[in-house]
């Protein structure tokens, strides 16, 4: 996840556990993805937070680097690498500045990561993927859609109260997106509690808008659908972009 960089201070430690998802079977998806469509295994995990997906990856034999722009998800991330034994660099980059020494046989963004991107930053960012990639190379992303930004997060309030976690999730619809605020308590050695706060902005894109920025970039869509291969719906609340460079 490409965040804000004053995001994901207050709850890397802990946001593996706070997405309450189906790694596992997420990653499954993707890697099927990824053997149906990229020509090698040479890969680059955008926005990859912690380091979930990246580490999953890599157990499923891909020579895959992970990427965020967050100093904090980034060491958590080293940490889980070392405590699995696994060995994976780790890259601080903005996607929209993402550059490498040599192409990538397949991009990854999973969860949300280009919903922190404005609109206007969609074609410039993709430009840069495309010319990251090998020709026929694979870019694999999914968004929350809409209706999930609208609907389901914007104007509604989350919260969680752990004995030794906590945490307070405002959100409110902004003009092309929705604007979080993240208070969190974190219980220390001594029982008292510390208070973090951090803000993020993600943007609404639409399935129109992607597929001609990607088009505009110089790859070609080739699937979109729902989660886990879902068919797409009006109330679908996460959408997968297949894309091939040209």
């Amino acid at each position: 996840m490409m965040k804000n960089t004053s995001a994901y201070r207050a709850i890397a430690d802990v946001y593996e556990e706070l997405m309450d998802v189906d790694y596992d079977a997420w990653a499954g998806y993707v890697l099927s993805i990824i053997n149906e469509y990229s020509p090698g295994k040479k890969c680059a995990d955008l926005g990859c937070g912690s380091g979930a997906f990246t580490r999953r990856f890599k157990r499923a034999g891909l020579d895959v680097i992970g990427v965020d722009v967050s100093e904090e998800m980034l060491t958590k991330a080293a940490e889980l690498t070392r405590r699995e034994g696994l060995s994976i660099t780790y890259l601080r980059q903005d996607v929209r500045s993402f550059k490498v020494p040599s192409r990538l046989d397949c991009i990854t963004a999973v969860t949300d990561c280009f919903n922190y991107l404005p609109g206007g930053d969609l074609v410039r960012t993709f430009k840069r993927l495309s010319s990251s990639l090998v020709k026929g190379g694979l870019l694999f992303f999914d968004v929350s859609t809409e209706y999930k930004l609208y609907n389901v997060i914007g104007d509604n309030l989350f919260g969680e109260d752990g004995e030794d976690f906590s945490y307070l999730w405002f959100n409110r619809r902004i003009e092309g997106g929705v604007e979080m605020d993240i208070s969190t308590f974190t219980r220390q050695a001594d029982g008292t509690f510390i208070k973090r706060e951090e803000q993020h902005v993600q943007y609404a894109h639409t399935k129109k808008q992607l597929v001609s920025a990607l088009e505009e970039s110089g790859f070609e869509v080739v699937r979109v659908e729902g989660h886990l291969g879902e068919a797409l719906t009006d109330e679908s609340q996460r959408l997968n972009v297949i894309a091939v460079r040209k």
